[in-house]
């Protein structure tokens, strides 16, 4: 089986949906520690939840921790990539399980926290862009610095700058 090719939709179909004992288990190191990433960073980020919104930041808790930190990390993402979002763009990502009046209320509510501003498009009037704000900023520091050390803890090494171009974000969009 190639690990490196993604999963057809036949191959998904073709698994049993039958229990899957312990010692049936095909996970190996790398992919077990993976899911020990993703605990550790579920368990840190409901009390970091908790913290922003004792924080009197937001006055009601994002409808969504998942959306709400995909949301985040787009705009900030196409925002270091150089190409700001718009919600028209940002609503595509989430077409499958949220709909544009959802993505919206979080946007507004991310706005009314101050976590993102909304700008005009001065070369189109009719384009709104989504920026990320300073208060972001703050908080993505500490959100990615607690994600680069559950994945260090869990035994993932970056590969360094040679890897990426340093001189933006990549943008696989």
């Amino acid at each position: 089986m190639n690990r490196d090719k993604p999963l057809t939709s036949e191959e998904i179909g073709a698994a049993p949906p039958v229990p899957l004992y312990h010692s049936e288990s095909t996970l190996d190191e790398q992919e077990r520690a993976a899911l020990g990433i993703d605990i550790a960073y579920v368990q840190w980020r409901a009390e970091f939840r908790r913290t922003v919104v004792a924080s009197g930041v937001l006055n009601r808790p994002w409808r969504s921790v998942f959306e709400a930190d995909m949301i985040f990390t787009i705009v900030a993402h196409r925002w270091l990539a150089g190409r700001p979002i718009t919600h028209k763009e940002l609503a595509t990502y989430f077409e499958l399980f949220a709909t544009e009046a959802t993505v919206s209320r979080h946007v507004d509510d991310m706005e009314e926290g101050g976590m993102i501003v909304r700008q005009t498009d001065p070369g189109d009037r009719r384009r709104t862009f989504l920026l990320p704000t300073k208060r972001l900023e703050a908080i993505g520091h500490e959100y990615l610095r607690m994600k680069i050390r559950i994945m260090r803890d869990h035994g993932f090494v970056w590969a360094g700058a040679a890897a990426t171009d340093s001189k933006t974000a990549s943008d696989p969009a």
